[in-house]
């Protein structure tokens, strides 16, 4: 009986993988290079918020920004709510759904022992104060003084 049931097993499997339609590729592919131009100043932060509401493409999508935004590590994780152009400047609901590895774990290892840190962010408007991160870089030398807008690369 038990050879029955296992036949039977083995015979509807291989039925099942005959009809079962094929996986499309998904398999990891590294980070396109991408340009980025300069944009306007940080400050005046109604600026700049004037400015990120207008990046849009032909077809009405969100373009592809780079801004520097101070983060503020907390023992759970991050503050949601992220700093561009220091305490004067614009302030932005940051979303990192998007990204394999979250935004805590990248403020924690740029962070040097303070509670906080700068990163550059790539990423999209959402809405009138939300960034979808898509891209964190560590910031290497001067903090930017300019919002950039991706050129070329990318989908």
């Amino acid at each position: 009986m038990t050879r029955i049931v296992t036949l039977t097993c083995v015979l509807s499997l291989a039925a099942f993988a005959e009809e079962a339609p094929k996986m499309e590729d998904r398999r990891m592919k590294p980070e396109p290079k991408r340009t980025f131009a300069e944009g306007p100043s940080l400050l005046p932060a109604e600026a700049l918020k004037t400015w990120l509401g207008k990046q849009v493409d032909a077809k009405g999508r969100p373009r592809r920004v780079r801004l520097p935004v101070d983060v503020t590590v907390l023992p759970t994780g991050v503050e949601r709510r992220g700093l561009v152009g220091g305490e004067q400047g614009l302030a932005l609901t940051l979303d990192d759904s998007a990204m394999g590895v979250g935004l805590a774990d990248h403020a924690r290892r740029a962070r040097d022992g303070g509670s906080g840190c700068t990163l550059l962010l790539d990423g999209v408007m959402v809405g009138a104060d939300g960034f979808k991160v898509l891209w964190i870089s560590k910031l290497e030398g001067a903090t930017p003084t300019v919002a950039q807008v991706e050129v070329t690369g990318g989908e």
